[in-house]
């Protein structure tokens, strides 16, 4: 029984298993294409902080934001949630 219920979740466990794998090099690109545009969004807002203390503030929680600290780790997190499942489906 636990065999055909292998069986039958095969091509849901593989469409998992690419759907991982390109959420995880669509990651790996947007984490160096963001640590950029972090780079750039922390100068900018060095030369804010002596105009504006309120947009300098700002133009920091968007640099957190676009950091590989910020969306790309809750997208890890989201892969491996769904990688979780995959296990359990593949091994209960």
């Amino acid at each position: 029984m636990k065999a055909v219920l292998r069986f039958m979740t095969l091509p849901l466990r593989i469409v998992i298993t690419v759907f991982i794998w390109i959420c995880a090099l669509i990651i790996k690109i947007s984490g160096k294409v963001l640590g950029l545009a972090t780079g750039l969004l922390l100068l900018m807002a060095l030369v804010v902080i002596t105009y504006s203390v309120k947009n300098a503030v700002m133009l920091l929680v968007l640099a957190l934001v676009v950091s590989p600290i910020g969306l790309p780790m809750v997208a890890v997190g989201i892969l491996s949630l769904l990688n979780r499942v995959l296990n359990v489906l593949c091994f209960a």
